[in-house]
């Protein structure tokens, strides 16, 4: 269950090494094909020419009325070169809109709806990508934990 409403922060953010895949995603399908993706990084680390942290994190670079850019990444420990489709990738750095999403995964449109919201009321324009980073799983969706950030135009 999410706990709304969200409390919208306005954060700093560095730049993070990540794995990834990206891929061209129908709309409402990321639930569907977000495992193909990063099979392929999990795979790519098994033969140890890179390190992962485990933590997954989904980059969406663009998008149109049908289709998603996303980048299907987890965190990395160190530099690596590419390996087939595998990337070495970054999540964006700056000044983002962030929430921390509570409950099922199903549900973090709320959380990203939040933080347009507070984009709107605040008068705060959006840089391009946002970003999902997803915690530990859990067989409880209660104690899902997703942070959701938009990367800000400066001001």
């Amino acid at each position: 269950m999410s706990h709304a409403p969200y409390e919208v922060h306005e954060v700093s953010v560095a730049a993070r090494k990540v794995a990834g895949v990206r891929a061209q995603v129908r709309r409402g399908r990321v639930a569907q094909e977000f495992g193909r993706h990063l099979d392929q990084v999990y795979a790519a680390a098994r033969t140890g020419a890179l390190k992962l942290d485990g933590q997954n994190i989904f980059i969406y670079r663009a998008a149109s009325t049908d289709e998603l850019t996303v980048d299907f990444c987890v965190g990395t420990t160190a530099s690596f070169d590419p390996i087939g489709a595998v990337l070495p990738l970054e999540t964006p750095s700056g000044v983002a809109a962030m929430v921390t999403h509570h409950g099922e995964y199903g549900r973090l449109g709320e959380a990203n709806a939040a933080i347009l919201a507070w984009c709107d009321a605040n008068n705060r324009k959006r840089a391009g990508p946002s970003w999902e980073v997803y915690g530990h799983w859990h067989a409880d969706p209660a104690e899902l934990r997703t942070e959701v950030y938009y990367l800000l135009q400066p001001g």
